[in-house]
């Protein structure tokens, strides 16, 4: 049986991704630094869990299935966000680690069954003004860091670890739909563009390199409906189902050692819910 699962034989990312996050704190203070200084305002601080069913699967070029990862994923859920006025910021950060089936193939066609070990990470700041309109709407803009080490675990073959990282913008709308003394809910859905997507390769052994491979960056799509409900004067509980989709294209061709690699197109459709605590102090 051959002996290396199906990537296509034929400190940047940090660094980048911390003068984005910068630079958007920078444009953050100066435009609400007036109203900080007018009057102070609330502080939202929420924290929970998270239940993600992760869905991912490669392609070659003509469109059929070279592999797939499907399954359940728990996590956290982190938010912390204020509103000045009209404008409104947000940090939101989560977490998932977990295994999930994989079903797919060596090099040489054969097929493989084994579980991956998934860890996600995902942080992201946001800027956004409210407009009082018939409904009221919040266009925002901003910039995130992900991170996802896939973990194709050892069977009869020594297995894999990929590790895909990339900066991307967000760019959408929050929509208040409903508005009541206990309870709000919010539709809130934005494209993401990932910005030099990275997958840094490790064969465990098999081979003595570890090289990078740079997909195609494609846009996604992130919706979220987020409901709001009072328990307490200063305390709210947040559920929050979501949907989040991501596209890379194939990656070009690189040479490493006697190997020449690409990674394949592929595709990530998450579905989820998050439940979170919100205090306002």
């Amino acid at each position: 049986m051959d002996s290396t699962l199906n990537v296509k034989i034929s400190s940047r990312s940090a660094s980048h991704s911390g003068a984005l996050f910068f630079s958007l704190y920078v444009f953050l203070l100066s435009i609400t630094g007036i109203a900080w200084g007018a009057e102070s305002a609330a502080l939202n601080t929420e924290i929970g869990i998270s239940a993600l069913h992760f869905d991912y699967q490669e392609v070659d070029n003509s469109g059929r299935v070279l592999d797939k990862e499907q399954g359940g994923i728990p996590g956290l859920s982190l938010k912390v966000g204020q509103r000045v006025n009209d404008w409104e910021w947000e940090s939101i950060a989560s977490y998932h680690d977990g295994q999930v089936p994989y079903s797919g193939q060596t090099n040489l066609g054969t097929p493989y069954n084994t579980e991956t070990r998934e860890k996600i990470g995902d942080i992201s700041l946001r800027l956004g003004r409210w407009f009082d309109w018939n409904y009221p709407v919040m266009p925002y803009a901003g910039i995130g860091y992900r991170r996802w080490d896939r973990d194709i675990l050892p069977g009869s073959v020594n297995g894999l670890f990929e590790s895909y990282r990339w900066n991307y913008i967000w760019v959408g709308s929050k929509l208040l739909v409903l508005e009541n003394q206990s309870s709000k809910v919010m539709l809130d859905i934005g494209l993401l563009k990932p910005l030099g997507p990275e997958m840094h390769i490790d064969f465990k052994g098999t081979f003595p390199i570890s090289p990078i491979v740079y997909p195609e960056s494609n846009l996604g799509l992130r919706a979220m409906i987020t409901s709001s409900i009072s328990l307490s004067q200063n305390i709210r509980l947040i559920v929050e189902p979501y949907f989040e989709y991501w596209n890379l294209g194939r990656s070009p061709n690189i040479s490493s050692g006697t190997l020449t690699l690409y990674e394949p197109t592929s595709y990530t459709r998450n579905m989820g819910i998050n439940l979170r605590l919100r205090w306002t102090h």
